[in-house]
């Protein structure tokens, strides 16, 4: 049975909510009265944490999703150097066969008027 003093108590605290610090009625409370007030402070205080959890909640799966996005993204990026790479090799190759090209007609051209001063003709002649 709830003496005055609790039914005092739950009453004047109706409009405070969380864990009571200290009950003022604990010498006349039974134990069980202390759990049930104790157990409704801390429902109380889990109603209040379930909306910033939800929101937790879908803050965190609003990061997965752009986690999963920038990894797509990240995906994209690594076959674009990739294709970039390969384009430079092969423009590097391309840029020393005409390196070696342009080098050879130079050495082509020197032997040539080399020949041409060691016969005694003139490149006019041809």
């Amino acid at each position: 049975m709830m003496s005055s003093g609790c039914e005092d108590s739950s009453v004047n605290t109706m409009g405070i909510r969380g864990i009571p610090e200290q009950c003022g009625c604990v010498r006349n409370c039974l134990n069980i009265e202390i759990v049930f007030m104790i157990y409704e402070a801390v429902y109380e205080e889990v109603q209040d944490a379930l909306p910033k959890v939800e929101c937790f909640a879908s803050d965190v799966m609003k990061i997965k999703m752009e986690i999963e996005s920038m990894k797509t993204v990240e995906e994209e990026l690594k076959e674009d150097v990739r294709k970039a790479s390969n384009e430079v090799k092969k423009l590097n190759v391309i840029m020393k066969v005409g390196f070696l090209v342009v080098c050879l007609g130079v050495v082509i051209c020197l032997v040539l008027i080399m020949f041409d001063k060691a016969d005694g003709l003139s490149l006019n002649s041809y």
